[in-house]
């Protein structure tokens, strides 16, 4: 693994991204080859080998010569090394019926890696990744990995119609198998298959999330510390029952309250912000005074639709600080100005769209939580009162919660030798950072020190970096620059102190901003 990466993206890549340097951290050419793969990867004799494991049958083995993988509708991956699928099939209940896929690369690095999903799905698009620090199976088959994907009946990244019987009640042992139990299962049948292919012992696991990958990477973390040697969280969204009321919480505002506030507004608070930003303490708090004078000064401001009124204000600040209930008890946290989120920027990127009239829409994620609360598939969030809203997290919270990836208790993933990396970017429009700050003190409470607790969990925050994102408002750290840290921590016993980030402009092929983050020390 070298120490250097290859900043220049695009130029000579553009339709192989997987070529650029952030996404390559090792060389399948200088690992051997396993021609006992072509005896080996036969359908019999793989499933002879998962016999101890239930429900899970083998549907074809095919062998894809370097260079000539493509699917339907999707660009040929003529720089992906040599390497056998292996497609499965696990039988989860008479209607939901897992697709899943083990990758062999023909140079294999004798090391594994599990592929993490997004949202609330369980796999995610390879080929609608590029931008992001996401890691794909063909990133992973390009560094050597032999790896796993798995749709969990939970359809591509951003379907939300799953969770339901066919009577419209929900279908918990589905919303279970999402939640942590079928990571869990499909890693270890996914590890069976690759030592029984190789004939040998695989050296070391590695797993990276973001979002709700990273809230499957928590889980591993948390309920089954043996499964991976090495964890990568990137903005995960721990709590899902109370991150999904944030999720609506902009669009149940903008709805409820007769007065709207023009997006040219929010564009201008956030210009103030990131005007501010030196001078302005931690994220955005009415009881900062640095905040405080933030607010003063935005009282009055001109923007291109006229100067934010009082009642501009007001509900602008209602809006950054997140949902609340009626006596105004948190539910947890917002974004604040200086956040990019709807409806603030160009980008459609977040839970949030707007529509040409004006109006706010939701990603389908953002609202799956509802839909299962109320039993309806087509609920329609736009109906919603403020008071519905604290009699649905009121009723439903012992239900869902259960469901959370938010135990601080790591003292098991410890124990194992597990390595865990959290990555939050303070501009993370989908998942408040302050979740990971508050998570990781709480964390450091079950170790006697934040020395010990940095033995196993390392914790950045790359400024202003966003979820998952290189071209958003911060740079942010590198697939390379993760793996490579994490692999040195678990591998050579060499704990990260920092890592490289980076901010990308994809349109003109430029490098924006390259440095470092530091890991974070405070949690005690």
């Amino acid at each position: 693994m070298g120490n250097q990466e290859n900043w220049k993206f695009f130029k000579g890549t553009k339709e192989n991204w997987f070529s650029a340097g952030i996404y390559n951290w090792m060389d399948p050419r200088e690992f051997k080859e396993y021609p006992q793969l072509r005896k080996n990867c036969d359908v019999t004799y793989l499933q002879k080998a998962l016999a101890p494991l239930l429900n899970f049958v083998v549907m074809d083995v095919r062998f894809f010569e370097s260079g000539t993988y493509q699917e339907e509708g999707k660009p040929l991956l003529d720089n992906i090394p040599a390497f056998w699928l292996v497609r499965l099939k696990q039988i989860l209940s008479d209607k939901h019926t897992a697709n899943i896929r083990v990758f062999l690369p023909l140079r294999w690095n004798e090391r594994f890696m599990g592929i993490a999903g997004a949202g609330s799905n369980l796999e995610t698009d390879w080929d609608k990744e590029q931008t992001t620090n996401l890691t794909s199976w063909p990133m992973a088959v390009r560094n050597g990995f032999a790896c796993v994907v798995n749709d969990g009946s939970t359809g591509m990244f951003v379907d939300a119609s799953w969770g339901f019987k066919n009577d419209r009640s929900l279908d918990w042992d589905m919303i279970e198998y999402w939640a942590f139990s079928g990571t869990h299962v499909i890693t270890l049948m996914a590890k069976k298959i690759v030592e029984t292919a190789y004939g040998q012992k695989i050296y070391k696991s590695y797993m990276h999330g973001t979002s709700g990958g990273a809230r499957q990477i928590m889980a591993e973390a948390q309920r089954y510390p043996g499964d991976y040697d090495g964890l990568w969280a990137d903005g995960p969204l721990y709590d899902y029952y109370n991150m999904m009321f944030s999720c609506l919480w902009a669009a149940l505002v903008f709805y409820n309250e007769p007065h709207k506030v023009s997006l040219k507004k929010y564009q201008a608070a956030k210009n103030l912000a990131r005007r501010m930003s030196s001078g302005l303490k931690g994220a955005f708090d009415l009881n900062e005074p640095s905040w405080r004078r933030y607010l003063d000064i935005l009282s009055g401001l001109e923007s291109e639709d006229g100067q934010i009124s009082k009642e501009d204000l007001r509900v602008m600040i209602k809006v950054w600080n997140g949902p609340v209930m009626s006596d105004g008890t948190r539910i947890t946290y917002g974004f604040g100005p200086e956040i990019t989120q709807w409806p603030v920027g160009p980008r459609q990127f977040g839970y949030l769209r707007l529509k040409e009239n004006g109006e706010p829409s939701l990603i389908p994620f953002a609202l799956q939580l509802f839909r299962w609360m109320v039993r309806d598939p087509d609920w329609d969030f736009r109906t919603c009162t403020y008071k519905e809203f604290e009699d649905l997290y009121l009723t439903h919270k012992k239900e869902f919660e259960r469901f959370s990836t938010y135990d601080p208790d790591l003292r098991k993933l410890a124990a194992s030798g597990g390595k865990l990396i959290i990555t939050h970017g303070t501009g993370d429009h989908i998942v408040p950072n302050r979740l990971t700050l508050d998570y990781y003190k709480m964390v450091c409470g079950y170790f006697s020190s934040e020395e010990e607790t940095m033995k196993n969990i390392r914790v950045f925050f790359p400024e202003f970096g966003g979820h998952a994102l290189f071209d958003w408002d911060g740079p942010n750290v590198t697939n390379a620059s993760g793996f490579r840290a994490l692999m040195d921590w678990v591998e050579k016993g060499k704990a990260p102190d920092r890592l490289n980030t980076l901010k990308y402009d994809f349109i003109h092929d430029e490098v924006l901003e390259k440095g470092l983050v530091n890991v974070y020390q405070g949690g005690l």
